[in-house]
């Protein structure tokens, strides 16, 4: 079943709710630098609709709707303006003195899958409002469709309930072109082995279930007799430890699978044995983290903590075959240091390994001002982000802003490959370039484990503008809620999502893409798109000659009319 949003006629709402019962304050205020001028009573605007039972028609109460801003630019201590109201008894809503802008609608409720204005399926992104001034926006509707349950028990070889268990639901999605396995969703078994997983959207998944590791973290094996060198490892159902084998199971809108249990398999592992040695002053608590050197497979709870002895020592056990990230990190309250090291387990133990911690790194720099120099800046920040999709930072994650010379300073950063991200640029303006010495930091990260040179941040006004519309080529009418994507084709940005751009059309078909880097782009409009998918050459290969080729040259202010690209039919992708 497709979750969509229709416009149907609707009787006049009821005077709007700003806030209803038992919902947060209306509005969270953003920067006062970036909130618009006060505007006259009679420029304000108002939103009115419905929301239902996607199954049952019916209408849906208590429904919790909340507006955002999403055409401001915050900076980074404060979120544009939100607003929120409640759906009443007959499922109506409404909001009213509404600044004219662009928004973006979500409508959450219990026991429903959460949804977005103008989303063309489950998990889409949806599409942007835009309110012009006074407009009366009516007959909004949303068609709420019932999330799914997922539940069982988890034993072990003897049959007995194995509490503390974390099953999860995976499915595929794309993660930097590469379509992965992800966590989607999951929960914990009880004392009796049971889980209950719920708040789950209509689709396919597999399900994995992984114990817990019970010891103490800092726990020394001091058996009398050896115990053996075997461990629980990740079971997928029906129950086999090779994901490869899994199969997978369909939750339908509303569907409750009460029987998906699990029996958990041993299998031999080994054990990563090392020391920390740190330089930081006092007696401090060394917590070592091993992670799957790919973070996405297993979901957000695939760290197995354990913690050094007084020595410095540590011994990790239950460790399966496989590749991992063994990372040392120390918090004295106020700063994080971290050490780290890759680790391929085989079939036999890794022993020896060797982290040193050290004080966090300090990346400097400055920043110049191309083709006007007029321009507030103080809202700019710069900040590091891992460059490998999933990666942990331990430390470093306080933005820098500039000092009377435009000079910056991220201190206590952790040892990796980072990207520089740069927020809260003046309208007009883009990132041309940054360099430590010789090295190309937008193209090839900055290795913060290697002697680099200050960062020189090269910021120019003349960033480009693009604007249109989707029309459906069946109806030649505009396509409200497709997904626009700017894709650039010079090669050394086609891996780097920074220069990728993704808009929802709006009500009217229509987007707006601001503050681009001159080059060459193609743009195209997909009617339902999985998030991510563009960055995949086997997915855009079918559609190349769809796209719409653009040179941006600095301050153009160029007007594109898109053909849509349609959903795929039933039974898989269009055969060209």
């Amino acid at each position: 079943m497709r979750l969509g949003i229709s416009l149907l006629a609707l009787c006049f709402a009821p005077r709007a709710q700003i806030g209803g019962a038992g919902q947060p304050p209306a509005q969270t205020t953003g920067n006062v630098q970036n909130a618009p001028a006060a505007t006259p009573a009679q420029d304000l605007c108002t939103i009115q609709g419905q929301v239902f039972n996607a199954a049952t028609g019916e209408p849906l109460k208590k429904a919790t709707l909340n507006l955002q801003r999403t055409d401001l630019t915050p900076d980074m201590m404060s979120m544009p303006a939100t607003y929120s109201t409640t759906s009443d008894a007959s499922g109506k809503f409404g909001m009213k003195d509404l600044e004219p802008g662009k928004y973006r609608l979500t409508v959450t409720r219990n026991g429903f899958v959460s949804t977005t204005y103008g989303a063309r399926g489950l998990n889409r992104p949806g599409a942007t409002l835009s309110l012009t001034r006074g407009q009366q926006l009516k007959e909004v509707v949303f068609r709420l469709t019932p999330h799914g349950v997922v539940a069982g028990r988890v034993v072990d070889e003897d049959g007995e309930p194995v509490p503390y268990v974390r099953v999860q639901l995976m499915t595929y999605r794309y993660l930097q072109g590469r379509k992965q396995l992800t966590y989607a969703n999951g929960a914990s078994t009880d004392d009796l082995g049971d889980y209950r997983i719920f708040g789950v959207a209509p689709g396919k998944y597999f399900v994995s279930a992984t114990a817990t590791n019970q010891n103490f973290p800092a726990a020394q094996d001091r058996s009398a007799t050896p115990q053996p060198d075997e461990d629980y490892v990740p079971t997928y159902y029906p129950g086999t430890t090779d994901a490869g084998n899994a199969t997978q199971i369909e939750v339908t809108p509303g569907g409750q699978l009460r029987d998906i249990s699990l029996r958990l398999s041993k299998a031999h592992t080994i054990r990563v044995k090392g020391h920390v040695t740190y330089s930081v002053a006092g007696r401090q608590r060394v917590t070592i983290y091993l992670t799957p050197r790919n973070p996405a497979i297993g979901g957000p709870m695939s760290m197995r903590p354990t913690q050094a002895d007084a020595k410095g020592d540590f011994d990790l056990r239950g460790v399966a075959p496989g590749s991992y990230l063994l990372t040392a990190v120390i918090n004295d309250g106020s700063k994080t240091y971290q050490a780290r090291a890759p680790i391929d387990a085989g079939g036999s133990n890794v022993e020896g390994v060797n982290l040193t911690i050290g004080p966090g790194i300090e990346v400097s720099g400055r920043v110049r001002i191309e083709g006007a120099d007029a321009a507030d800046f103080g809202n700019l920040r710069l900040m590091l982000q891992p460059r490998e999709p999933g990666g942990m930072m331990f430390g470093g994650f306080s933005p820098a802003k500039l000092d009377d010379n435009r000079a910056f300073k991220l201190e206590n950063v952790s040892p990796g490959s980072f990207n520089l991200v740069v927020t809260g640029l003046p309208s007009g303006f883009y990132l041309k370039s940054v360099r430590s010495d010789q090295t190309d930091v937008l193209a090839n990260g900055l290795n913060t484990e290697a002697a680099s040179a200050p960062l020189d941040v090269v910021l120019r006004a003349g960033a480009a503008q693009v604007a249109g519309t989707v029309q459906n080529p069946n109806t030649s009418a505009p396509s409200p809620g497709a997904t626009v994507v700017l894709i650039p084709q010079d090669n050394a940005r086609k891996d780097q999502q920074t220069y990728y751009r993704q808009a929802g059309a709006d009500q009217n078909g229509a987007f707006t893409f601001k503050d681009l880097p001159p080059g060459e782009y193609k743009l195209y409009a997909w009617e339902d798109l999985e998030a991510g998918a563009y960055m995949d050459p086997d997915f855009m290969k079918p559609v190349e000659s769809k796209g719409e080729a653009l040179t941006l040259r600095e301050n153009d202010q160029k007007s594109v009319q898109l053909t849509l690209i349609p959903a795929d039919p039933p039974g898989g992708r269009d055969k060209e």
